[in-house]
């Protein structure tokens, strides 16, 4: 019975793989559209990716209609919303019952994530180029390189961070499925046509350890990211109240209509209010690499800080997750300690929190990387909206926050403690003076800073002279060459950039100076040499 069942699982597969080699074949014969048309992937909650956000309306800007594929969930930013070349395609995912094993939930998550993939490439429009978020890489990438091949498509992988770091941050980094996921990832992120990464020690690994050629596109604030002047913020403060938002501050909420903590009302103008307590913000999606039990293990010393100098202070943490709960009951359980801090758990739309963090004196982050290569773009944020930040130290953070400039790193309890009463000018630790502010540091913007550097490279890939009608056997000739490079060192010679080889006067094969592994080359160099042996 069980090998029945077996054998007409594997025939119900063959056909379902026929059928979408048959369909995508079919689409790669269409016509090109008037208008290039890019899809930009995102295997989670558009509404909380504002990097993939931020790529399709800097797409639609430069006249691509774009196709955003994700889950549904929370509101996207009105950019996308009412831009009508953005066209938002939901993926529905199937949750398996939690009573199941961890790696039989993941298993069918997959399956129904891969389905529903396939079901919306394979039903819109023909697309020019394929933009990839990783992580998740599974099933993305090996669908997009897929659909991408079929169709003489361009797949762009942009590198957030990478999936098998943050497996390992569940299962362990021994474990047999995270590095079936490290082989997998770094095996379909070779077989991109390019890449983007979002730092520099980022962009170096992927060159050093997986033949991987990057561009860094460091992330930068979004216009609506900017200090908000105090007429706003007092209109957001009232209407935060009105929602129930800030009951937890009940106790320190003046009692006068035209007051709120933070603004007061006289005759027609806004100003700060004199009780008004320091502002301190942080965003969160709950995660293991983020440790909040850090900030519960400074409060008592914070507080102490602020008691001493009559000072009051409030934390807003925005954010959803699984371990928001735990936190707050950490957090519940040692409040009658504390009397002059008050921390907040709150969910805001993407235009509420920016009017927030404008309003804010501080930002905070604890994003500790699983990787130790990508930046948390909480802080890109903080700094448009002229924040300085106290940050969680870990590898790739100096490329953002220079310790005693703008902001201060720190790794223990006791530091943050410090670093947030010396920032906020509670208490004077040993430790520098901020040289400047974060709005006088004067990042570019995501549109400048998109405009110079992803545009060229995403264009180059929907000029004319650069699509390729590219035949099933490609994507053999694309897996074969990733295998082997996955091989023994003695094989290493033939993946290069078509400079590697060179021909003497005799026509034999000569090793010319090494370069990385250029995937397009090694594949234009396979297809040359089968439409030889084809000719012959």
């Amino acid at each position: 019975m069980m090998s029945l069942l077996f054998q007409a699982a594997c025939v119900a597969a063959v056909l379902c793989l026929l059928l979408v080699l048959l369909v995508a074949w079919y689409r790669s014969n269409l016509p090109a559209s008037a208008q290039p048309h890019v899809a930009v992937i995102v295997l989670g909650d558009i509404g909380r990716s504002p990097r993939m956000q931020y790529h399709a309306t800097s797409l639609a800007k430069h006249g691509c209609e774009v196709s955003l594929i994700g889950y549904a969930g929370a509101q996207p930013t009105s950019d996308v919303l009412n831009n009508p070349r953005i066209h938002i395609r939901h993926i529905v995912p199937v949750d398996p019952p939690p009573s199941l094993p961890f790696t039989i939930r993941a298993g069918l998550k997959v399956l129904s994530l891969l389905s529903g993939l396939l079901r919306l490439l394979l039903s819109g429009p023909r697309f020019d180029v394929l933009l990839v978020q990783n992580p998740p890489a599974v099933p993305t990438l090996v669908i997009a390189r897929l659909i991408a091949t079929l169709q003489a498509a361009s797949l762009i992988i942009d590198f957030h961070n990478f999936g098998y770091s943050l497996l390992a941050l569940k299962l362990g980094e021994t474990h047999l499925l995270v590095q079936a996921h490290l082989l997998y990832e770094r095996v379909f992120g070779r077989m991109a046509d390019d890449a983007f990464c979002v730092t520099v020690q980022m962009q170096s690994r992927l060159a050093d350890r997986w033949h991987v050629r990057a561009t860094p596109l460091h992330d930068r604030p979004a216009a609506m990211f900017r200090p908000t002047a105090l007429q706003e913020q007092h209109v957001l403060f009232q209407k935060l109240r009105k929602e129930g938002l800030l009951d937890a501050l009940s106790e320190w909420w003046p009692k006068e209509e035209c007051e709120t903590l933070f603004t007061q009302l006289f005759q027609g103008e806004t100003s700060r209010s004199s009780c008004r307590p320091h502002l301190i913000i942080s965003s969160t999606s709950w995660t293991p690499d983020e440790d909040f039990g850090q900030l519960l293990e400074a409060l008592p010393t914070f507080n102490r800080d602020l008691a001493k100098a009559a000072k009051r202070a409030v934390v807003v943490v925005t954010g959803k997750g699984e371990l928001r709960q735990q936190f707050e009951e950490r957090y519940a359980a040692m409040l009658h300690q504390l009397d002059a801090v008050r921390v907040l758990t709150l969910w805001l739309s993407f235009a509420d929190y920016a009017l927030l963090l404008g309003s804010a004196d501080l930002g905070l982050s604890l994003h500790t990387s699983s990787s130790g290569d990508d930046l948390p773009m909480k802080v890109v944020d903080m700094f448009g909206a002229g924040l300085p930040v106290c940050a969680r130290s870990f590898a790739a953070l100096p490329e953002l926050v220079r310790h005693g400039e703008n902001g201060f790193a720190f790794t223990s309890s006791e530091e943050l403690s410090q670093s947030l009463s010396h920032a906020l000018g509670v208490a004077t630790y040993n430790l520098p003076q901020l040289k400047s502010t974060a709005g006088e540091r004067k990042l570019n913007g995501w549109d400048e800073n998109w405009d110079e550097i992803a545009w060229p490279l995403i264009q180059s890939h929907l000029h004319p002279s650069r699509r390729r009608q590219i035949a099933f056997n490609s994507l053999c000739w694309k897996i074969l060459a990733t295998a082997f490079q996955e091989g023994p060192m003695t094989l290493s010679p033939i993946f290069c950039s078509r400079d590697v080889f060179a021909r003497d006067e005799e026509k034999k094969l000569t090793r010319a100076p090494m370069q990385l592994p250029l995937w397009s080359s090694w594949s234009n160099f396979l297809d040359f040499h089968m439409q030889e042996a084809l000719h012959f």
